[in-house]
């Protein structure tokens, strides 16, 4: 962005944060039951985040002047941060009890978010995934959540096009999901290395910010690139996985990595991985932290493993689904979708039953969805 481009930017940022819907915030205080956030749309697509609860009602909605994608929950603090979706330069600092937007956080020149971060333990720290546009490298900023988000450094994310990453248990080792696409800078979407990507999980100790383990999986496999974690309470990362070559090829595209970096793949019947359609869209688990979770929103289903025996559990059919996110009982989700709501989708059941009433149903919900 050019320094006038920047300042319109964060001047429409400015005006849109300020109509956001904060006379219902006292709501989401006044519930004890477990939260939900994601990014959404309306009919008119006008950008925005939202807080909901099990019974279905938004508690509130704030507005934002583009899409978002992830959200990164701020332990021992009231923060959320809604991130732009790539290639965005912003991320939004908002109450998860009122939808106040405290601040905006801006990625430095020549630097893009990913869409993606996560904190340190104690809540001082955000890692957020960026790309360094003059070159293509692969990037995680620091920033001070305990300094207003200031920018206080950056290390290598050991691969091209970080995307997303978690903390094992601990909060010492990070994995980072490296997709391994290099994108034009202008665009940060249109990819210039589809022939000669470099996919690759890296496992980081991030107090010392070396690399312990990058897993890759070969040439035969260079296609596919890998793009969301989740993380059991054993420390064993799931991974999905969206595939850039040749569709006819059908790739296993959920797996798994041990805390000490070694890596396989998630079985599925042919037909069910067909129905994937080559695209994993978001990864969780359930309350137990023992069943995984994939969706596709190009397939249009959810598929389910039992990661104890590695066994494959089916998939359900639901339109245009993407986010998904752990409900407090085991062997149940809620999952979102671009035209079809908010879901129930218990493992065990074919059928996803709506959340609550029909107020949820009115909004098209973007790629993520977190449990708050």
């Amino acid at each position: 962005m050019t320094a006038i481009d920047r300042r319109s930017f964060l001047a429409a940022l400015s005006a849109a944060v300020a109509g956001s819907l904060g006379s219902r915030g006292a709501r989401a205080q006044e519930t004890a039951q477990p939260l939900f956030v994601s990014a959404c749309l309306d009919k008119a697509e006008a950008a925005s985040v939202a807080v909901f609860d099990l019974d279905g009602r938004m508690l509130f909605r704030t507005r934002l002047p583009d899409r978002g994608h992830d959200i990164a929950a701020r332990p021992h603090s009231p923060d959320l941060v809604v991130f732009a979706r790539r290639p965005g330069n912003w991320a939004a600092v908002i109450d998860r009890h009122t939808g106040t937007v405290s601040q905006v956080v801006t990625s430095p020149e020549g630097r893009h978010f990913y869409g993606h971060g996560v904190f340190s333990a104690d809540g001082g720290l955000l890692y957020a995934t960026e790309n360094r546009m003059r070159d293509g490298e692969g990037l995680l900023g620091l920033y001070d959540a305990t300094d207003g988000y200031r920018r206080v450094g950056e290390m290598p994310s050991f691969g091209i096009g970080p995307h997303d990453l978690a903390f094992l248990p601990g909060h010492r080792h990070m994995v980072v999901a490296n997709g391994g696409i290099k994108t034009h800078p202008a665009t940060g979407r249109e990819m210039l290395n589809k022939d000669d990507m470099e996919p690759s999980l890296a496992l980081i100790d991030a107090e010392r910010q070396t690399v312990l383990a990058s897993v890759d999986f070969g040439p035969r496999l260079k296609g596919l690139s890998i793009r969301h974690l989740a993380v059991t309470p054993g420390g064993e990362t799931v991974f999905g996985c969206q595939f850039e070559g040749d569709r006819d090829e059908m790739p296993a595209l959920v797996g798994t990595m041990t805390p000490d970096g070694k890596a396989r793949f998630l079985e599925m019947p042919e037909d069910d991985l067909d129905a994937m359609n080559n695209y994993i869209g978001s990864v969780t688990l359930d309350a137990s932290g023992t069943l995984a979770a994939a969706t596709s929103p190009r397939g249009n289903a959810i598929a389910w493993w039992d990661l104890t025996t590695g066994r494959y559990l089916g998939r359900r059919r639901m339109s245009d689904v993407c986010g998904i996110a752990p409900a407090p009982v085991s062997g149940v989700f809620l999952a979102t979708s671009g035209n079809a709501g908010v879901r129930l989708a218990p493992v065990a059941k074919a059928d996803l039953a709506p959340l609550g009433g029909s107020e949820l149903d009115r909004w098209i919900w973007d790629n993520h969805l977190r449990r708050i």
